[in-house]
C-alpha cells in the first residue's frame, strides 16, 4: 500500500509537472510578488499547491462571466440590456473607437470582429421624477435609477476563446496584486521601524541615568518590533505567507449576480411589465479592497461598421 501510495503521489506531481498552464501561472506569481522566490529551494515543484488552486477560481471566474453581448448601434436599439449599458448609440461608436486599447488592439489584429471583457461601474440613486398612474400623473416622484460609467474594454482578442482566457489571467493578476500588495505593507512597516529605531537611540544619547531606563526599554521595544518584521521579509518566511494568503481565493475575487426591472430610461421598476421595462441581469466582480465593477463579455462584429459616414475615413487612417 506505501509502494502504491508513493506511486499515486508522484504521479500527480509529474502532472503537474506537465501542466504548461499551471506552470506558466507559477512562473508569473513569482515575477509579479517578490522574483527572489526562484531562489528558494524547490523552486518551482514547492508552489505549485498554493497556485493550482488560485488557478481553478480564475478559471471558473473567466468561464462564468456572461456573454458575449454584441455592443453596436442595432443592438442597443433591440436588446434593453444593451440600452442599459450606455446612454446613446454615440455613446457606443466613442467609446468603442477612441480608447487606446481599441487602437492597440486594431494595430495587431486588424479591424475585424473582437471580444472583450467591458467593465463598468454600476450607480443606483435616487431621483425625482414624474409618474403616471392611470390618466394621473403625479410629479416630483421618488425614483431609483440605475447608470453605468467608466467604461473599460479589458482582454481584447478576434475570438471568445482567446478573450476568455486574456479574461483568466487578468483576474490572476488581479489576485497576484492583492498578494504583492500584502508585502508591500510589510516592507513599508519594516521600513517604519526603521525609522522608529533610530529616533529612539538618538533620543538614548546624552541622557541621564534616570531617562535613560525608559528610553532604553522604548528601543528595545522597536528592535524587537523591527526583528519580527524583518523575519517576516526572509525568503523562507515568505513562502508561508504566500502559502496562507493563496489558500482561500474565493475571498479575494468572486462573481455576484444582480436582477433589476428597469424601464428604458433606466429607472427601476418594482415588475419589469410595468412602463415597458424589461428584467435584465448583471453580474458584478467583487475585489477585496476594490469596488464592484458590473463585468459581461462583449462582441463587436465589426470595429468600423460602428462608425458613422462622416468619421469612417478618419477612423481609416488611424486604423492604419
Amino acid at each position: 500500500m506505501t509502494g502504491l501510495w508513493s506511486r499515486l503521489i508522484s504521479r500527480m506531481a509529474g502532472n503537474h509537472a506537465c501542466d504548461p498552464l499551471l506552470s506558466a501561472a507559477v512562473e508569473r506569481s513569482v515575477y509579479r510578488v517578490e522574483p527572489r522566490l526562484k531562489q528558494i529551494r524547490g523552486f518551482p515543484g514547492r508552489y505549485r499547491p498554493f497556485i493550482e488552486p488560485v488557478l481553478a477560481r480564475v478559471r471558473q471566474l473567466a468561464t462564468s462571466v456572461p456573454g458575449p453581448v454584441t455592443v453596436d448601434t442595432e443592438n442597443y436599439i433591440r436588446d434593453p440590456f444593451v440600452h442599459a449599458l450606455f446612454g446613446s448609440p454615440e455613446d457606443i461608436r466613442r467609446f468603442l473607437c477612441s480608447t487606446q486599447t481599441m487602437r492597440d488592439h486594431v494595430a495587431r489584429h486588424g479591424a475585424g470582429e473582437l471580444y472583450a471583457l467591458l467593465s463598468m461601474r454600476r450607480t443606483e440613486r435616487t431621483v425625482f421624477g414624474m409618474e403616471a398612474t392611470g390618466e394621473v400623473l403625479r410629479r416630483d416622484v421618488a425614483q431609483q435609477t440605475v447608470s453605468f460609467s467608466d467604461h473599460q474594454l479589458i482582454g481584447l482578442a478576434p475570438t471568445e476563446a482567446e478573450a476568455r482566457e486574456n479574461l483568466l489571467w487578468y483576474l490572476f493578476d488581479r489576485y497576484m496584486d492583492h498578494v504583492a500588495g500584502g508585502l508591500d505593507l510589510l516592507r513599508a512597516e519594516q521600513q517604519r521601524l526603521v525609522q522608529q529605531k533610530d529616533l529612539a537611540l538618538a533620543r538614548l544619547r546624552g541622557v541621564s541615568a534616570g531617562p535613560r531606563v525608559v528610553r532604553q526599554k522604548e528601543l528595545d521595544k522597536v528592535l524587537a518590533q523591527l526583528a519580527e518584521a524583518t523575519a517576516s521579509l526572509d525568503l523562507e518566511r515568505l513562502v508561508d505567507v504566500f502559502e496562507v494568503v493563496l489558500s482561500h481565493p474565493e475571498d479575494c475575487l468572486a462573481l455576484k449576480a444582480h436582477s433589476l426591472a428597469v424601464d428604458a430610461m433606466g429607472v427601476i421598476q418594482a415588475d419589469a411589465g410595468n412602463h415597458g421595462g424589461a428584467r435584465l441581469d448583471f453580474v458584478d466582480l467583487l475585489e477585496r479592497d476594490r469596488e464592484p465593477r458590473s463585468v459581461v463579455l462583449v462582441h463587436c462584429r465589426q470595429v468600423l461598421a460602428i462608425l458613422p459616414a462622416e468619421r469612417l475615413q478618419e477612423a481609416k487612417q488611424w486604423l492604419g
